[in-house]
């Protein structure tokens, strides 16, 4: 017997895990750099170097890259900056989990503490939350046709979501800057930032195209003794393509991104001044690329000639439920908790968003957590000339989604789109934000598939006990497939003795005739 068979796939969700780890090492200040009066920012970001599944565990190796910018005791540069790499290196226990699974983290900078031991050491110490999504990849091959034509065969159709591309990549975004005429050049940079804001991907032939733009700050120690601290901004447009083989119109993504390593390099220009801005920019990208189709499978088969014994496997297939994006605007006005001094200008607003608690309902997702905001700003105080400030709001938004039981599968990504910061009068400073909720959920159908088929002689003697003719009457669960099958027929039969039924319900009448060429 001949068969057509298809490779179903699906991913399959295993177990979810949060822990919690806390980093806390002293550092000492290289000696080329001047002492510490006073922390002004702080930030930071995770670099997973490797992940290693186990068997009921999950090894994870990365480091913690800090960077802090500081006042000094310097009167001519008032500030400086450090960067340290902080290594860590956590066994996850987390049951059922096995080599061949996959895993996806994601994390949230709790809080970064800093505490100055002396001129020349600081205590770092920072809180980091980990979240483990870890997911089964399944395949089985079903068969979707018999080649036989002494087989009649039952198919049965269901509307599938396949995954067709599961994987992570880097965009990778190169920029020349050129400092403004009115910049002094550059000796030293002190403290960078670079945002990327609106990102929106798109799928398009073979390839998926990212846009948005990027924002890019420095703060730096100019070659002009007036004014030895200096600034500059500059807004590009972000347009940039990855390649994608798999990709066509009209399949559905889901991709996940976040910045990722930064490079910033000064260079001479033509004239040999120190006035050029090389940047490299890498964009991480989770990619799940889905397709919304119907697959036809065989579900049953019947010969008049040979007894048919069916294998079958349980498979979980995914249907889309939605896909939505919202975005969650708002503006809060804070009073300005300040040092000695007034603030002249903001520099630079550095944002993050936490998600405490996701409630399901039947219309959506509510969501709860807290936006904070790192201000850097200009202050009128000469001793400290550039300080900081944190806030942070919490928030409850709403993103809507139908037939949402609880059971489902889904994904929730949480990033700050947007964000500024103006003064206002009275001391005050509002912030605005704007906060994308990107949201994807899957409902999962557990079907037989049947994998084999195998032959066996007929039981004659079984079939000489079935009535020649039957008058049948229609029970709950019936369907012309499994009476022609009890009684030995085929479905063509039963509509041929019956005027050409095409449905049936409980309490139909028919009448059946066994197939008796076989005895001839």
């Amino acid at each position: 017997m001949d068969f057509e068979k298809k490779e179903f796939y699906g991913i399959v969700a295993k177990a979810k895990k949060q822990m919690q780890i806390t980093i806390d090492q002293d550092c000492n200040v290289a000696d080329t750099k001047p002492d510490i009066e006073k922390m002004i920012q702080t930030r930071g970001m995770v670099k997973i170097q490797e992940t290693e599944m186990m068997i009921d565990r999950v090894r994870m190796k990365g480091e913690f890259l800090f960077q802090g910018l500081y006042g000094t005791n310097d009167t001519a540069t008032f500030l400086e900056s450090l960067e340290y790499s902080l290594p860590f290196e956590e066994y996850v226990h987390i049951d059922g989990v096995l080599p061949s699974d996959y895993v996806k983290v994601q994390y949230t900078i709790d809080d970064i503490n800093t505490v100055l031991i002396n001129s020349r050491k600081i205590s770092i110490r920072v809180l980091l939350t980990f979240s483990f999504q870890i997911t089964e990849e399944i395949k089985e091959e079903g068969i979707t046709a018999i080649h036989d034509e002494n087989v009649s065969v039952l198919k049965k159709d269901i509307q599938v979501t396949d995954l067709i591309v599961n994987k992570k990549d880097l965009a990778r975004l190169k920029e020349e800057l050129i400092l403004p005429a009115n910049k002094a050049n550059v000796y030293q940079v002190l403290w960078t930032q670079v945002d990327i804001e609106n990102l929106q991907a798109k799928i398009a032939e073979h390839m998926i195209e990212i846009q948005g733009s990027m924002q890019v700050f420095i703060l730096y120690l100019g070659e002009d003794a007036q004014m030895p601290v200096q600034y500059a901004r500059w807004e590009i447009p972000v347009d940039t393509q990855l390649e994608c083989y798999e990709c066509v119109p009209g399949m559905i993504g889901k991709i996940g991104m976040s910045l990722g390593g930064q490079q910033l390099e000064v260079r001479p220009d033509e004239d040999g001044e120190e006035r050029i801005i090389s940047l490299e920019v890498t964009i991480d990208c989770d990619i799940k690329i889905y397709e919304d189709h119907k697959i036809s499978y065989v579900d049953d088969g019947c010969s008049m000639e040979k007894t048919l014994i069916p294998e079958y496997h349980m498979f979980d297939f995914e249907t889309l439920i939605g896909k939505n994006q919202a975005v969650m605007k708002s503006g809060k006005r804070f009073r300005m908790e300040q040092e000695p001094g007034k603030l002249l200008q903001v520099l630079s607003v550095k944002g993050s968003v936490t998600v405490d608690d996701v409630e399901i309902t039947e219309q959506g997702l509510s969501v709860e957590g807290v936006w904070m905001a790192d201000v850097l700003y200009l202050s009128t105080e000469d001793a400290t000339p550039v300080m900081n400030s944190s806030y942070m709001e919490p928030f409850t938004f709403f993103v809507e989604t139908k037939y949402l039981s609880g059971n489902e599968d889904y994904q929730l990504d949480v990033r700050v789109d947007q964000m500024s910061a103006v003064p206002t009068e009275g001391g005050e400073i509002e912030i605005r934000t704007a906060i994308l909720f990107d949201f994807i959920s899957f409902h999962k159908t557990r079907q037989r598939i049947m994998t084999d088929m195998k032959e066996e002689a007929l039981d004659y003697e079984k079939i000489r006990k079935i009535p020649g003719i039957v008058g049948y009457v229609v029970k709950e669960g019936d369907t012309l497939w499994s009476i022609a099958k009890t009684y030995f027929t085929t479905v063509e039969s039963i509509r041929e003795q019956n005027e050409e039924v095409s449905e049936i319900k409980p309490g139909d009448k028919l009448l059946i005739v066994k197939e008796i060429g076989i005895f001839q």
